[in-house]
């Protein structure tokens, strides 16, 4: 199945009063390196409602899935779509049921993990060389500066993939040296059989 990285902007955080901005994917080839470019679906050249019928097809229709979404923070990004999707009355599952049939990877955990295990501080902005979190994009929005939020989304995208990449190849070599040990810890306990 093809990998993507997957996102949302949004005017805050409730989506029965909030709107919509984009929704940007790019596909990743297996090492999670950009394939092709990245798309931005834009509530301002589109109109939400028009964003959110565009976003139902690629994730509802069966005969469009067909990739695994790598992203931070599924819970939220899936929640305010689905919430979307009911307030234009468009076809949905339940979104817990949907969410167990569906493969994704969610880096939310690995940057807590890259935090020790603190989840205050463990935003992107604050892991990697992201140079803002997305407070700033409902302002620009407001102010129609366009240009800004697409600057952001590209500049997120870049620090997302650098961080995904290190935490894969990183782990990558945690799995190595397990399979080196021989499949034992240092107490000679074995933890690990192929």
């Amino acid at each position: 199945m093809t990998q993507y990285y997957f996102d949302t902007e949004t005017e805050g955080f409730d989506p029965k009063e909030l709107k919509l901005l984009t929704v940007q994917f790019q596909e990743l080839d297996y090492k999670g390196k950009p394939r092709g470019k990245l798309t931005i679906l834009k509530e301002w050249e589109m109109r939400e409602e028009m964003l959110v019928k565009e976003v139902h097809k690629i994730l509802l229709d069966k005969n469009v899935w067909n990739f695994i979404p790598i992203l931070t923070n599924h819970i939220f990004d899936f929640t305010f779509l689905f919430a979307k999707f009911k307030k234009y009355n468009l076809p949905c599952p339940n979104l817990s049921d949907w969410l167990y049939t569906k493969p994704f990877i969610d880096i939310k955990y690995s940057l807590i993990m890259a935090n020790n295990l603190n989840f205050k501080g463990s935003g992107l902005d604050q892991i990697t060389n992201k140079e803002t979190d997305g407070r700033k994009v409902p302002i620009w929005y407001k102010n129609k500066e366009y240009i800004k939020i697409e600057e952001y989304i590209t500049q997120e995208k870049e620090s997302f993939l650098e961080f995904f990449c290190d935490a894969v190849d990183s782990l990558k070599q945690v799995r190595y040296k397990i399979e080196d040990k021989g499949g034992e810890d240092d107490a000679g306990d074995p933890y690990y059989k192929r």
